[in-house]
């Protein structure tokens, strides 16, 4: 063996061999997907809720080499028409890094961090927030989010949204009554974000043409990679019949 290849490898190789499908299950994983779910609409189960989307396109980027000893590099997910917890987004990125194989008795497919990016239309967002109070609508005027009173959009509240790690963070910015703009100095509030994945933050919040995008991290993701679980994942990507957990 070349001086080179670490002395832990030969060991997760053994581990991998052992207890996994014969060849490289993260391939097959990866293969099965692009084949049975790309362009097709789908449910999983994630954090105890369905996940409903269109996966759009899978890609990863690795040393070659370093997939031989459980090392992938950055998985790459994007879907569209994506609902979840009551949440929904038009289109969604999802970037895995340092996806790898932690050895133990029943192996684990490990990636931290997770970084998700999320476009929210404008009426979508404003639902949401019909959902924390069904008295208030959201509105964007030339690109600006604005919070209202439900019959009543003679008075608008301008408002710049930000994020607060569990929390939606509102900073007020000026008072519309009718076509006159009143300056509001306020201190920013927040609203709890239900729902969210254990182990992870939102880290902003901006609007966007349309709607809003939100960007958040998940400390880290894992999946047993056993025999069995292989096993059961991808007979559930091939049947689409019931939703598999993610």
């Amino acid at each position: 063996m070349a001086d080179w290849w670490p002395s832990w490898a030969d060991e997760l190789k053994r581990s991998w061999s052992g207890v996994l499908l014969p060849g490289d299950p993260f391939t097959a994983i990866v293969d099965t997907a692009r084949s049975w779910l790309i362009g097709k609409e789908r449910t999983l189960r994630f954090a105890g809720h369905d996940l409903t989307m269109i996966l759009t396109d899978i890609s990863v980027e690795g040393w070659e080499l370093a997939r031989a000893v459980g090392q992938y590099g950055e998985v790459r997910l994007t879907a569209r028409d994506v609902h979840w917890a009551g949440y929904q987004f038009e289109r969604l990125a999802v970037r895995a890094r340092n996806v790898h194989l932690r050895p133990a008795a029943r192996p684990k497919l490990v990636s931290a961090p997770v970084l998700v990016e999320g476009f929210v239309t404008a009426p979508a967002a404003s639902r949401w927030l019909g959902g924390v109070s069904p008295r208030l609508e959201l509105t964007m005027r030339a690109g600006v989010p604005q919070v209202g009173l439900t019959g009543a959009p003679w008075v608008r509240l301008e408002v710049e949204p930000g994020a607060g790690g569990g929390s939606l963070r509102i900073q007020p910015r000026a008072l519309h009554l009718l076509e006159r703009r009143l300056s509001l100095p306020s201190p920013a509030f927040h609203l709890p974000v239900p729902e969210l994945p254990s182990g992870m933050t939102l880290t902003s919040v901006e609007p966007a043409p349309g709607g809003f995008v939100v960007r958040a991290m998940l400390s880290e993701w894992q999946r047993s990679v056993a025999r069995d679980d292989i096993d059961r994942l991808l007979a559930a990507m091939r049947g689409g019949k019931e939703p598999f957990d993610l």
